[in-house]
């Protein structure tokens, strides 16, 4: 058959008309895909309730991951280099006696509110920080530093060692050296804000600026003139939710891009799925749980023996993977792994009960005989209900009788900082990626009554981690002293060594670029989504 002309060229300009038709198509889905991807938001899932987003009020983990997005500091840390970086600080410097720290800060950057940032509000917003916060590890931070005592006390108006030296510098003087302060600013309580504006919810310089809060829904927006460059993400919803399991249908039903509390029980059921294979995120939190020994109190006082004993009764491992779902992994010593100064291959305390009866002999109490019970004190949840009586029940079969103590969080929380506890449940979060945060905090004569709650002292320590914050010029001397303190507050059973805890979280199929730090933090910057919308086909 064959086609005439004028029939062709019908055919011909239907042809064209389909494909231009099928090229308008394509193109309007492409604007409107590229469109929903600028427009859609990073859905966090949180559970419980987000009491207070100000840097000076962060308790729960999730306040502070949340906040990140809206607060930063005058450096961040760099876990691959294991280093410090600039941020709001372009660079720094100590003086040559190690008393006094020289920050020079970068031009330019601006509020969430348009005003121009400088020292002024580096000085304003660590002053207000120090005077609003209500936990003492946060104002322990503060202690070195000249006229924070004063300051404390209403003796004075200002800290005098916060000097601003000129619009882009700060200077911060020192009663003492103190080579971890530069770690310490990673803090959110050094988080900067504009302190003068009267807002229910401070403005800062972070990626995002907070818009508002309804419907169990707190949305925070792109911050198109954030310094670092514009965030990969539009908008950052993050919804509550009373129940841990409600928000683990809501993930499985793709509605939500990050799911940071997952029920341990359902742990082992994602980590055999191959369909969220590549959906969960495992990391090693800069996180210890230990029990700790009152050692100005009978049975502990003196009792190096008792000590180790009940180091070497417990099986660690046990209970890491039957009440943890594996999500931990033993401490042999103070300093986790991913923190520097981290020994690999520190012997630390394994499970041997023939070693620990041995020492519970030569303690004075062969089988436990003469040995009153013990009174295990912890906060009342029933994770650390399950892990105490398991202990009790571990120490239990040496002839160690172990007497359960729940108590509510805030008298428990007083009792430890009254020392008034004799043998208790201590988680330690980093306060700052630095091992200084475990060992100075934890052990050294100078923070008990304020976050030495064991009330250690051993000479020797307290020598070589002043020694460690005089270091200023060597990193890895710095590193060497600090290993040492911890060498010997190991050798002392200075405590009950039990965990270094684990994260697990999850992530949305159209997620990229979402890392956990060791500190449980999100770079917010890079975070991407790769499809427009959640379940939506591409």
């Amino acid at each position: 058959m064959y086609l005439t002309f004028r029939r062709a060229a019908v055919i011909t300009s239907w042809i064209g008309l389909a494909i231009l038709i099928v090229g308008i198509i394509y193109a309007q889905n492409k604007i409107i895909s590229v469109s929903s991807l600028d427009s859609r938001p990073f859905n966090i899932a949180v559970v419980g309730e987000l009491e207070q987003l100000s840097p000076f009020n962060l308790e729960k983990q999730e306040e502070k991951l949340i906040a990140s997005a809206m607060y930063e500091g005058l450096v961040d840390y760099d876990e691959n280099s294991r280093s410090v970086k600039p941020n709001l600080a372009v660079n720094w410097k100590y003086s040559s006696d190690g008393k006094s720290l020289i920050l020079s800060l970068k031009p330019n950057v601006r509020f969430h509110n348009g005003k121009l940032f400088t020292a002024y509000d580096v000085k304003k917003s660590w002053e207000k920080n120090f005077t609003e916060t209500k936990q003492m590890s946060d104002l322990s931070l503060f202690l070195t530093i000249v006229g924070s005592r004063e300051r404390l006390e209403g003796k004075a108006a200002e800290i005098k060692g916060i000097e601003v030296l000129n619009k882009y510098t700060v200077k911060v003087n020192f009663k003492e050296p103190n080579a971890a302060f530069i770690y310490m600013l990673t803090n959110p309580i050094f988080w900067i804000y504009d302190v003068d504006d009267k807002v229910a919810v401070f403005p800062g310089t972070g990626p995002f600026i907070f818009k508002e809060y309804k419907d169990e829904t707190i949305i925070l927006v792109k911050n198109e003139k954030y310094h670092r460059g514009k965030p990969c993400i539009s908008a950052i919803n993050v919804k509550l939710f009373n129940d841990p399991y409600t928000a683990l249908n809501e993930y499985k039903a793709g509605k939500i891009d990050y799911l940071g509390q997952v029920p341990l029980k359902e742990v082992k059921n994602f980590k055999s799925s191959d369909e969220y294979k590549n959906l969960y995120i495992e990391k090693n939190l800069s996180e210890i749980y230990v029990y700790g020994f009152n050692l100005h109190k009978e049975p502990f006082a003196g009792n190096y023996q008792l000590r180790r004993a009940l180091n070497y009764a417990i099986d660690r491992e046990a209970i890491i993977q039957n009440v943890f779902g594996g999500l931990s992994k033993p401490l042999k010593g103070i300093i986790p792994s991913g923190i520097s100064g981290y020994k690999s291959d520190m012997l630390g305390y394994s499970y041997d009960p023939e070693k620990a009866k041995k020492l519970l002999e030569e303690a004075g109490y062969p089988m436990g005989q003469g040995l009153k019970p013990l009174v295990l004190s912890y906060n009342q949840d029933e994770g650390h209900r399950v892990v105490a009586q398991t202990i009790a029940q571990q120490l239990g079969m040496l002839g160690i009788e172990v007497q359960l103590q729940p108590l509510e969080w805030e008298y428990f929380k007083k009792q430890l900082e009254k020392m008034d506890l004799t043998f208790f449940r201590l988680g330690w979060s980093a306060d700052y990626p630095d091992a200084d945060s475990f060992l100075y905090s934890l052990f050294h004569g100078k923070m008990m009554g304020i976050t030495n709650y064991s009330g250690y002292y051993n000479p020797q320590v307290d020598k070589l981690l002043d020694a460690s914050r005089a270091e200023t010029r060597s990193y890895q001397e710095r590193i060497k002293l600090l290993k040492r303190a911890e060498e010997i507050i190991t050798d002392d059973a200075a405590c009950l060594f039990l965990f270094q805890k684990r994260v697990f979280a999850l992530k949305g199929r159209d997620v990229n670029n979402l890392t956990l730090d060791s500190m449980g933090m999100i770079n917010w910057e890079e975070v991407e989504l790769l499809k427009p919308s959640v379940g939506e086909k591409t």
